[in-house]
């Protein structure tokens, strides 16, 4: 499969750039990015958008697959890519949620059905709220800005307080 180049790109408004359905045979949708001029010529030399397009041939996915202005490589997706899948026949990808920087992301799969869980989602959504670790806090925004300590830099599974998080991006002094 050949990389995505600038000629593949469709300016469709100032700042959105798309790559057509027509790029590749497998895509199922076309695939959108949301960035600059001179972050996309920087875009076209990594392999950031070829993961893009490869979000957009997933099961189930749905128009289009995104990406936003710090987008950079990933594992699988691109870090900074989004895609919708319907329920009855999409996926869950753990490299859709973040299983890259393994910040307490977990795919689990169980065999309770919607009707037998549906009273307790409540009270599940708040259990995994309080025992997995997850991003800052607003009162953690600043520091994500200026730190270089890893976001799950010594946390164990019970340890939920927020931690700065770096900015990984390669592309960030052209999205500032």
């Amino acid at each position: 499969m050949r990389p995505v180049g600038l000629a593949d790109l469709q300016h469709i408004a100032p700042c959105a750039w798309e790559i057509p359905r027509s790029f590749r045979n497998d895509m199922r949708v076309a695939a959108r990015l949301y960035a600059s001029e001179a972050m996309v010529e920087h875009l076209v030399q990594e392999r950031a958008l070829d993961q893009l397009v490869n979000t957009a041939t997933l099961p189930g996915v749905q128009e289009p697959a995104l990406a936003l202005p710090d987008i950079h490589q990933g594992y699988g997706f691109p870090i900074g890519g989004v895609v919708a899948t319907r329920a009855a026949d999409g996926v869950i990808s753990p490299g859709g949620v973040g299983y890259d920087i393994n910040c307490g992301v977990r795919l689990l799969a169980g065999s309770a059905r919607f009707p037998e869980v549906r009273e307790h989602l409540a009270g599940l959504a708040t259990q995994i709220q309080r025992d997995v670790p997850t991003g800052g806090s607003r009162s953690t925004t600043a520091q994500w800005m200026t730190s270089s300590t890893p976001a799950c830099a010594g946390r164990s599974r019970r340890d939920t307080r927020a931690r700065p998080m770096p900015n990984r991006s390669k592309n960030a002094a052209l999205w500032r």
